[in-house]
């Protein structure tokens, strides 16, 4: 079980104040606090979809954390979904990349970048453009190591599982909600690193994006993911396991489930409590 590490999609947020979190918290303490008391050894960076990654604000994670800590990286979301509302994008914003890379140097030359995600939205189909944007990604991301994650069932296919293994690119497996043109539950690995990513099963994903991620699993739920997780850690590579049901805390709740569940689970550091 040593190359299973179990996180969360992020970890600072208003929702977990009272709930994962001290109510009088400082966003300041979050990061220390996430490390030290839910003993978790990985982190999804998740604000990276949303704006580019700052290299001093990473550089001062990298600083507070424990020597066997990694970080996991989302891909800014002007790489990943912006290009793709109107026609297909001729090519990747190589400026852009070159921007994201600049961001994330403190995790590459740290060593703790466990890998970049790149999630793609659900109207991201499978064709021929789609490939060749995929495809070019990974030499204008500085060869760091992806994983892609797609949220359209097309994309469950022998070719993305052979395409992905040829490019040693990662498939992000993924537990949502079985609706509309969501993806089913997947075990592959197509890398040497592997990664299941859980949303929650909130059924209104569609119809209530707000409150997308308002999913609490229950232990029988977790514990029937444990075949698919020890089919996914069989091999020789490193599995991440990224808890992003995030709404009021429930995501740190559950990581603290599966960890048990996986007999990995670690006691709060003494005297470093809040």
């Amino acid at each position: 079980m040593d190359k299973i590490r179990v996180g969360t999609s992020g970890f600072s947020f208003q929702s977990w104040k009272g709930a994962a979190y001290p109510s009088n918290i400082k966003a300041s303490e979050m990061f220390s606090y996430y490390v030290d008391n839910f003993r978790f050894d990985t982190v999804e960076i998740n604000y990276t979809y949303y704006r580019l990654p700052v290299a001093r604000t990473l550089e001062a994670l990298v600083r507070k954390s424990p020597k066997d800590f990694d970080f996991t990286v989302k891909l800014y979301g002007g790489i990943t979904h912006e290009p793709w509302q109107h026609s297909p994008p001729t090519q990747v914003d190589k400026e852009m990349c070159r921007r994201f890379l600049e961001g994330i140097k403190p995790l590459v030359e740290s060593g703790k970048l466990g890998c970049l995600l790149a999630q793609f939205p659900s109207s991201f189909r499978s064709s021929a453009e789609s490939w060749r944007y995929l495809l070019s990604l990974p030499e204008l991301l500085g060869g760091n190591p992806m994983v892609y994650e797609f949220r359209n069932k097309e994309w469950m296919s022998e070719e993305t599982v052979k395409t992905l293994e040829r490019m040693g690119i990662g498939f992000c497996v993924v537990d949502e909600p079985q609706v509309g043109s969501l993806m089913p539950l997947f075990p592959v690995v197509t890398s040497n690193v592997a990664y299941l990513r859980l949303h929650g099963r909130n059924r209104d994903w569609f119809n209530d994006p707000s409150h997308r991620y308002d999913y609490l699993y229950s232990e029988q739920e977790l514990k029937g993911l444990l075949p698919i997780i020890d089919t996914l850690a069989s091999q020789e590579n490193v599995l991440y396991i990224q808890f992003n049901n995030c709404h009021a805390g429930s995501a740190v709740q559950n990581a603290k489930m599966l960890r048990a569940l996986l007999e990995i689970d670690l006691p709060p550091i003494q005297g470093k409590l809040l």
